[in-house]
């Protein structure tokens, strides 16, 4: 990293620290004044938990591709945990993980996208609060982004512009962070 450029990652931790701590207080704010929601059941409550389970699974796989990235690039980081006789095996092999990854992350990004749009239709918007609209909000807005990724001849500012707004972890841990606190709300 050269002198005088800013790595983004390094404010990672201060802004997910900032985001809890005003989640926090939102959380008091919105706990205190909310109606109980009945407990969903029956079979469109059990499938849409399975949506949610499913979607976990997705953002899980995406974010940690993420996290793999940021590994490989900096490779200090690896050499910190993984002795030296097994660095060039476990690189090797990490690196193949990723090219699937990356192969994968556009139907994985869909995916997620769509399933939990289901969940979140499945639940029921009784269930909804400022926390998950504000998660399905990030889930559009990160889908929009990706796609202009993916379409095929997008002006080449539109797909330097979402590349810069797609490619943050910084949605990531909104995206966790608000989805932790909405599913608190809710009581599941």
């Amino acid at each position: 990293m050269r002198a005088g450029k800013i790595d983004p990652k390094q404010g990672l931790i201060p802004f997910a620290i900032v985001v809890v701590i005003m989640s926090s207080l939102l959380f008091v704010y919105l706990y205190l004044g909310r109606e109980p929601v009945a407990e969903a059941e029956g079979f469109r409550a059990e499938l849409a938990e399975g949506f949610g389970s499913a979607g976990l699974w997705a953002l899980a796989i995406i974010y940690g591709r993420s996290v793999l990235k940021m590994a490989l690039n900096e490779g200090t980081l690896l050499e910190r945990f993984i002795p030296v006789y097994y660095q060039e095996l476990s690189v090797s092999a990490s690196r193949k993980v990723l090219n699937i990854l990356n192969r994968t992350h556009k139907h994985v990004g869909a995916f997620a996208v769509a399933i939990l749009a289901g969940h979140a239709a499945l639940m029921g918007t009784v269930r909804w609060n400022l926390f998950l609209e504000m998660v399905l909000a990030l889930l559009v807005w990160q889908g929009v982004f990706g796609l202009f990724l993916v379409v095929r001849f997008p002006p080449a500012s539109l797909r330097r512009y979402g590349y810069l707004v797609h490619a943050q972890l910084f949605s990531g841990v909104m995206i966790g962070v608000f989805a932790g606190f909405g599913h608190l709300l809710v009581g599941d």
